[in-house]
């Protein structure tokens, strides 16, 4: 494959070979268990389809269209390429992937044939399919409804600096975070985290382990140099099952101008892979770009700076964000990431108490500009369900979810809408199903298990590096308080201090009920900005230190306040004594009620189909 040099306005993808005027394209061509769809640009076996890369289908189809027929080497290369000048390694290479492709596939290697110093030749029988007209050769462009082919799976790998330029070590990460974020609006893709990417990307990436751990058909990897005033970006994409270069870029341009090459990576990804996109997708692609280079530089060091989700960091980038917006006040993932800041702020105590008010606001513009935009969305589903709106966080992703369906991280936020909702059922489909698009997705699903009861699977899937409460709340209701006491003090206190959940749990765990209970009410009474989770299970350390009425009371509360779940008040040890209280069955009648309501919901906004 060769090199293309590109301005960084444009990565130019040749033209592949077409169908001679006035003849006629069958719809489809079979051969063994393949069959080759010439007007979708499709490979399938069965009911897979199998990504290819533009030329390597365009190979595979002018092979298949000769089939036992000698096809000279400089006949396929003049129809592959007939305004550019190649090698002949470049034509070996999509011989070379095709060949795994297949094999992979189940189809063996003898398929196509190699005639030494000629070219090659392609054995099996192939069987033509009609339609009633003539197909056409070109990609078909996709409408708003148009069926789904299974998505490619693509992952963006972090960017080394090849010269170790610090003026450019925020582009390292940032630069494919934000291609990534472009990337996953598009139906035709799933995008794995940059997350997951960063942790593959250690050491000496190897493509075909990223494949088998990450779960991916294509591959984004590049590096960075920095020149003075110029930077320069090579990347490649790589099919990753092979390893097989698919194909390469080159863009270069003032260093303060890297808006530009997103602009080119992004276009030429779009191209390269064949992506038929929506109208509804051009325009969220669209408001993707800042209209300022220099706003693009604020956004891209705000988004390094916060990989690292420390007070100091967000703050940071909060105040990045607005310098971005200063400069372009229509950039609508600005504005989400943004909102995402403020409620993080104020949240745990480092802002004022209008800080809930600007998250909302932050992300009302960023709607506003952009309604489909998925960062915005993923985003937004912890505020609005802390706020108290989880069913209308529910049934929003799941209207996002059938223009987005291979999004992992709308399903990811429909765990927490439908826990809050009391739907824990659904809770754990939507964690399935965020899995099933992206195998290493952590979501919140370990506190749906907790609601439930369920404390191994809460264990299990508790993440890794989150052991700040849930692990320890599984211990203390399980009677291993002895255990839940021991990991409490060797774990110590982040920051120094406790949170009053945790610092009451303490004293709980030490004996000093009154202690416990003084911490819990003090938390309580002093109205900060705690979520509802949070709330639920101060209210649950109020029923364990013998505060049944204040427990049930807040529980009350919750309901009110968008939180509520019947099966936690028959589950959990601790609130069973509540059952006795002569307001109890009142307050589980009105639980029942609202999650009969938001059952409704869920199925009026075909909650089961999406899952399904």
């Amino acid at each position: 494959m060769k090199s293309q040099r590109a301005s960084p306005s444009r990565i130019a993808v040749p033209p592949g070979p077409q169908v001679r005027a006035g003849a006629a394209e069958p719809q489809a061509y079979a051969f063994g268990p393949f069959q080759l769809v010439p007007g979708e640009r499709i490979l399938r076996r069965g009911h897979q389809v199998l990504p290819l890369a533009p030329k390597a289908f365009e190979t595979l189809l002018l092979l298949v269209r000769n089939s036992g027929h000698l096809m000279k080497k400089e006949d396929l290369m003049t129809a592959l390429w007939p305004d550019s000048f190649v090698e002949e390694v470049s034509l070996a290479s999509k011989i070379s992937l095709l060949r795994k492709v297949l094999e992979e596939a189940g189809a063996g290697g003898a398929y196509i044939q190699t005639v030494p110093k000629q070219g090659y030749r392609f054995l099996p029988a192939v069987t033509r399919t009609w339609a009633s007209g003539p197909a056409a050769a070109t990609p078909i462009q996709a409408g708003e409804d148009a069926p789904a082919e299974r998505p490619i799976r693509f992952i963006a790998l972090p960017f080394p600096i090849v010269n170790g330029d610090q003026r450019i070590a925020f582009l390292g990460h940032s630069l494919p975070e934000a291609i990534s974020a472009s990337l996953a609006s598009l139906r035709s893709l799933t995008v794995r985290s940059t997350l997951l990417a960063a942790h593959l990307a250690e050491g000496q990436p190897d493509p075909r382990r990223i494949s088998r751990e990450a779960d991916v058909d294509m591959l984004l990897a590049g590096t960075i140099q920095c020149d003075g005033d110029e930077l320069r970006v090579t990347a490649e994409v790589i099919h990753a099952p092979t390893g097989t270069l698919v194909g390469s870029y080159v863009c270069q341009t003032g260093r303060d101008n890297t808006i530009e090459v997103q602009n080119s990576l992004v276009r030429g990804i779009v191209e390269l892979l064949m992506l038929r996109l929506t109208e509804r997708e051009r325009r969220v692609l669209a408001h993707n770009v800042p209209s300022s280079a220099r706003a693009y530089e604020f956004y891209l060091r705000a988004n390094h700076v916060q990989r690292q989700r420390t007070f100091e960091n967000v703050s940071m980038a909060r105040d990045l964000y607005r310098e971005c917006l200063d400069e372009d006040p229509d950039y609508a993932p600005a504005w989400a990431r943004l909102g995402r800041c403020y409620r993080f702020l104020g949240k745990f105590g480092q802002e004022g108490p209008d800080s809930l008010e600007l998250a909302k606001w932050a992300f009302h513009r960023a709607f506003a500009l952009s309604p489909d935009l998925p960062i915005a969305h993923n985003l937004y589903t912890q505020i609005e369900a802390d706020s108290g709106h989880a069913q209308e966080a529910m049934v929003r992703i799941l209207g996002q979810a059938e223009r987005h369906p291979h999004d992992p991280e709308l399903f990811g936020g429909l765990v927490q809408a439908c826990r809050y909702s009391g739907l824990l059922d659904e809770s754990i489909r939507a964690h399935h199903h965020a899995r099933r698009l992206d195998p290493r997705i952590v979501t919140s699903v370990a506190h749906t298990f907790f609601l439930l009861g369920d404390y191994p699977s809460t264990l299990a899937w508790y993440p890794p590096g989150s052991l700040f409460y849930l692990d320890l709340a599984v211990l203390a209701a399980s009677g291993q308080e002895a255990e839940a006491a021991d990991l409490l003090r060797r774990r110590g206190a982040p920051g120094g201090q406790f949170p009053p959940l945790l610092e009451s749990l303490r004293f709980f765990l030490q004996g000093d009920h009154a202690r416990s209970l003084e911490i819990v009410r003090q938390a309580l009474a002093a109205r900060r900005a705690w979520d509802p989770e949070i709330k639920f299970y101060l209210a649950r350390q109020l029923a364990r230190d013998g505060a049944h009425a204040d427990a049930l009371r807040t529980i009350r509360d919750l309901v009110t306040e968008g939180f509520f779940c019947s099966a936690a008040l028959q589950c959990d040890p601790w609130l069973r004594p509540l059952s006795h209280l002569p307001d109890f069955q009142s307050v589980f009648d009105l639980v029942l009620s609202r999650e009969a309501e938001a059952k409704a919901a869920f199925e009026t906004a075909g909650g089961h189909a999406v899952l399904t």
